[in-house]
């Protein structure tokens, strides 16, 4: 198995190295669209693609080394960054995603471009959450781009889209991620403002590495949710990690959204069912409490 991964320097990717690190035997090559460096394993290859649509320079770094699997996690996350910047969220998210199909397509390589909740405009969400028959209703440019990487995947046969909940964890890399600013929040005994009224399935980001390896492994297609197994609001989420890493609570101020208006809007409520993939898998990713203990 020789996986080409994208995103290796970022909060989840860097969590995906540090899983695969476990795995001697799989063969990784890492494709980065910046010069942020990470730290791979012994006999890992680099290739680092500034330009999203340098197909050329994709094939040249790769040279006859081509890989079996494509985990695309790489691209613009950030839903101001594309809110203020619709072209470079297009080029980050939508181009770079041709160019990684393009490629699979080429090699006969399976993909899977890790998406996000958001792709949902969350104001008639399910009793159970969305599950992969709902049909996305973008708000932002960022969730917009999203989406037009998903089809962009799907036109391939051996291509999988994986939608991912609210991620959180300790870091591998200088992405901090939502668990980072709160710490650092709670930790400096500063107000944390959290909405009542935005809810998340939260999934912790070693469960969505694993996730996400095992969707790769088994080569599987078609759309997939993959989130926590409990709904809950921003308030329970900062209160579940306050408590149980030993902060003051108290320090949290609940707000409704409606009082803090934002660009781009702010789903309420975006909770994923990830039945299907849990009962493929045989695996539940853990609640946020245990997930937390046991990191």
């Amino acid at each position: 198995m020789h996986i080409l991964l994208s995103g290796a320097s970022g909060f989840l990717g860097s969590a995906c190295v540090d899983l695969l690190r476990r795995f001697p035997e799989i063969e990784l090559s890492v494709v980065r669209s910046s010069r942020v460096e990470c730290v791979l394993p012994l006999g890992s290859r680099e290739i680092t693609l500034l330009d999203p649509t340098d197909y050329s320079a994709l094939e040249k770094g790769l040279g006859a080394r081509t890989p079996t699997h494509i985990m695309h996690l790489g691209g613009v996350s950030s839903p101001s960054a594309c809110e203020q910047d619709p072209t470079l969220a297009y080029r980050g998210n939508v181009e770079f995603t041709k160019t990684l199909v393009r490629y699979a397509k080429q090699t006969a390589a399976h993909i899977s471009l890790v998406s996000t909740d958001l792709v949902f405009d969350g104001a008639r969400a399910p009793p159970d959450g969305f599950d992969e028959t709902a049909t996305p209703l973008p708000l932002s440019h960022y969730s917009r781009s999203k989406v037009a990487a998903e089809v962009e995947t799907l036109s391939y046969h051996k291509g999988c889209v994986v939608r991912l909940a609210l991620l959180y964890g300790h870091s591998f890399s200088k992405s901090r991620g939502v668990l980072g600013w709160m710490e650092e929040t709670l930790h400096a005994r500063e107000q944390l403002i959290l909405f009542i009224d935005e809810y998340r399935s939260p999934i912790h980001v070693a469960d969505a590495a694993s996730s996400l390896f095992e969707i790769s492994r088994l080569s599987l297609t078609g759309v997939w949710h993959c989130g926590g197994p409990t709904r809950m609001s921003r308030v329970e989420f900062g209160i579940a990690i306050a408590e149980t890493l030993g902060y003051n609570s108290g320090y949290i101020q609940p707000t409704w959204r409606a009082e803090a208006p934002s660009l781009p809007l702010r789903p309420e409520d975006v909770t994923l069912n990830s039945s299907k993939l849990s009962a493929l898998l045989g695996f539940t990713p853990r609640p946020v409490r245990k997930a937390l203990i046991e990191e």
